[in-house]
């Protein structure tokens, strides 16, 4: 890093808390601008870190004075453990990466600002004893402190300026301490990766060289993890990881194998909740049922994504894991493990035979583990045991779990071998009834990882897993049409087929999958109509993808209306690819679903038509007109009986969330006006160029809305205020995110369009 040029990204933008807070950035005399700030001038290297870190240091130290902290931490490390007992031999010097700081344990009673400036200045003198033994890693750590100055400043000139203004104020707000904890944490994680960074560079040197083995991928070498768990001795002596072995020791046993899973991914990777409750569903270490709980002295009902985010808190509130933050979320769907907690988590898991990834050199490797777990890795495909004959006690496998290979279609044939008997002479149909998790697919969010079948005929061996649970192929491409191999499948729980492009065909007989509880065919976009005896899936719960289409054959094609006999249906998601099928018709299909809770609905871009009015199914032009020409006289005996009509459309009863993506209406029919979403909790539109309003006139009063979170996404022509938006329609609103929404005006979102009601902490 040149000494005049300022690093990327030290032009850093002033801190989300401080503009929350207000403040703007005053400038005292003896700190220079942001653009024109440069590293300090010494005899020495500019890039050494320990400059950068003692700058850093003094602006804290200058912080604590204008904040007049009592019992600042001051003691070095060396003192920590035995004089102040803040840390102790089995646990870690902090909270392992999480956003927020957690109190300190057997530490003396702090005031409300005491413990964010004194952790920090610690951590700065830790990180800079730390420095002073690895020099050369001098320009990588000055280039990471550098970044965080000018945000310090900032704070530095705004604490200042509010203590000159009322002196009896609190000196920190809000939105300081959470700047304060962010880069707390930033120096935190950045002091536990001093002794990796050696370790990468001296990797990255020789990764060609291990044994030729670099160029068995098509000659891409293939990117290996960070190994701290290579030197276990090391691994062993450090504080986290005693801290994680001591807390896994406390878990229940399905716990610990929920903990361990994480084991599979890389460090700090984004690991989503659903997948995870998949994964775990398939092991059986997760029930499919509903389970009560006691939660005071009320008994509640748990469903299976409910009793993950209580086990994703507590390995949360164990500074286990940690929350990936998104403002735009209600509550955090994605979770990530820091790198010494992933390190003692792998050793761990390697230790006891759960998952073995790893050999001597710490290059990802395919290989079956003690409790009969394979891993497939990027280049697994080119290793010996991909081989049909090469992999050992394959009817002891119970998953394969695709973590890095896109090409993954050579594990069928573990499973295709017909092995002959004794006399040689005939062959026995072999069935691998260990197998419980057969996940191929991709279990990232992001479609950054192309992964392909080339022999999409291998899917026949799919007959033979007769006790498979979980089946992933998403985001697999090649795959045009499901082998009737799956049908055999008859204890499977979960079938997953998101982003499957190329896929035009589920299996007429899809009923044969008896226990089917989640089927996701989210993004399948070749699939234009969904199988006959779909509605006859007794078991199944959560539908996304389900397909309205123009198709009018009533024999093999499965309607909207026919799902009324998914008795447990409780989440469902449609693609509206039929022209004239409106709101209306949608909600006279599916107002008799007597237990569905989460409603998506997408129109394609074909719906331009004047919504129709009491279309029960989807059978086309000719049966709309004679229920719009329905005589007066009729009407208003219907009206004189107070009768419920048939065809009207309806909300049904058990609805909390729906979710409107490109509305093709100008306003919203009366039954879904905000007045009548009585038990409504959530409500998304997404799109609809039409959309001027949320009913045909503003409500007199304040309606009786239930509606809590409420997103508006890319309606130009939806015009309300704020004060009519937050009173008069949604007067229980405590979350709004507004985008592309130019009318919708003098809301109080900020710089993302993002508004939470002040006195809640979390919606």
């Amino acid at each position: 890093m040149d000494s005049g040029t300022q690093p990327e990204g030290l032009q850093a933008a002033q801190p989300a808390g401080l503009q929350a807070a207000g403040l703007q950035a005053a400038q005292p005399a003896g700190l220079q601008a942001a653009g024109k700030r440069k590293p300090p001038t010494t005899t020495e290297d500019p890039n050494d870190p320990q400059h950068i870190i003692h700058d850093f240091l003094t602006i804290v130290n200058k912080l604590e004075k204008e904040v007049d902290l009592p019992g600042a931490i001051t003691r070095a490390r060396t003192y920590d453990a035995e004089v102040d007992g803040l840390i102790t031999a089995d646990q870690p010097q902090t909270n392992l990466g999480r956003a927020e700081s957690a109190p300190i344990p057997n530490a003396k009673p702090e005031g409300p600002d005491d413990h964010h400036i004194p952790k920090l200045q610690r951590n700065l003198r830790l990180l800079k004893e730390d420095v002073a033994k690895l020099q050369y890693l001098r320009s990588e750590v000055a280039e990471e402190v550098w970044k965080h100055i000018r945000p310090l400043e900032l704070l530095l000139e705004n604490v200042a300026k509010e203590q000159k203004k009322n002196p009896t104020k609190p000196p920190l707000t809000l939105g300081m301490k959470k700047d304060l904890d962010d880069i707390n944490k930033k120096i935190f994680n950045l002091m536990c990766q001093v002794p990796l960074l050696p370790n990468k560079r001296k990797k990255a040197k020789g990764l060609d060289d291990d044994d030729g083995d670099g160029d068995n991928n098509n000659g891409k070498g293939i990117v290996c993890l960070p190994g701290i768990h290579a030197n276990k001795a090391d691994l062993r002596s450090r504080a986290v990881f005693r801290y994680v072995l001591r807390e896994f020791e406390e878990l229940s046993d399905q716990r610990k194998i929920c903990l361990l899973t994480f084991a599979v991914f890389p460090e700090n990777q984004e690991v989503n909740r659903t997948m995870l409750m998949y994964w775990w569903m398939g092991e059986g270490i997760l029930s499919t049922k509903d389970i009560s709980s006691q939660e005071g002295t009320e008994e509640v009902i748990l469903k299976p994504e409910d009793v993950v985010k209580v086990i994703l808190k507590d390995f949360t509130d164990r500074n286990l894991i940690e929350p990936v933050e998104i403002k735009r979320k209600v509550e955090p769907s994605s979770y990530k493990m820091a790198p010494f907690v992933h390190a003692s988590v792998v050793l761990i898991s390697k230790e006891i035979g759960l998952f073995d990834m790893y050999d001597i050199k710490d290059k990802p490797v395919m290989k079956k583990s003690g409790m009969h777990k394979v891993c497939l890795v990027e280049g697994s495909s080119s290793q010996q045991e991909a081989k049909a004959k090469k992999m050992e006690d394959v009817d002891h496998i119970e998953t394969v779990f695709n973590v890095s290979e896109r090409f993954p279609d050579f594990t069928f044939k573990w499973f295709s071998e017909d092995k002959p008997t004794r006399n040689k002479l005939t062959l026995s149909k072999v069935t691998y009834q260990k197998l419980k998790v057969f996940y191929l697919g991709r279990w990232e969010r992001t479609a950054k990882r192309h992964i392909e079948v080339e022999n999409p005929e291998l899917m026949k061996n799919l007959k033979r897993m007769i006790k498979l649970k979980l089946l992933s192929f998403q985001g697999i491409s090649r795959i045009e049409r499901l082998d009737d191999a799956v049908c055999k499948l008859r204890d499977l729980i979960i079938l997953d087929l998101r982003a499957c492009y190329n896929l035009e065909k589920l299996p007429d007989k899809i009923d044969s999958l008896k226990a089917l509880i989640y089927l996701d065919i989210t993004d399948c976009y070749m699939i234009d109509r969904m199988p006959k005896r779909l509605s006859w899936l007794d078991n199944l719960e959560v539908l996304k993808g389900f397909v309205v289409s123009d198709a009018t054959d009533e024999e093999t094609v499965c309607t909207l209306a026919e799902l009324v006999h998914l008795k447990k249906l409780r989440k469902l998601s449609i693609s509206i690819n039929k022209e004239n099928f409106s709101i209306d018709d949608v909600f006279v299909a599916v107002k008799s679903f007597k237990k569905l809770e989460k409603l998506k609905v997408a129109w394609g871009g074909i719906n331009t038509h004047p919504q129709g009015k009491g279309v029960d199914s989807e059978k086309g032009d000719e049966n709309v007109k004679p229920k719009e020409n329905i005589g007066i006289l009729e009407r208003a005996a219907t009206m004189f009986r107070k009768e419920k009509d048939p065809t009207a459309p309806e909300l049904p009863k058990t609805l909390k969330k729906l979710d409107l993506q490109c509305f093709p209406g100008e306003h919203l029919p009366e039954w879904l006006e905000p007045d009548n979403l009585l038990n409504v909790e959530k409500l998304y539109i997404k799109g609809g160029i039409k959309l001027t309003g949320f009913g045909k006139s503003l409500p007199s009063q304040n309606s009786k809305c239930k509606v809590t979170v409420l997103r508006l996404k890319f309606l130009p022509k939806l015009k309300v205020e704020w004060r009519d938006l937050s009173k008069r329609y949604f007067p229980e609103l405590k979350f709004l995110e507004k985008y592309q929404c130019p009318q919708v005006s003098l809301c109080p979102c900020d710089g993302i369009g993002i508004w939470r009601k002040p006195e809640e902490d979390e919606v």
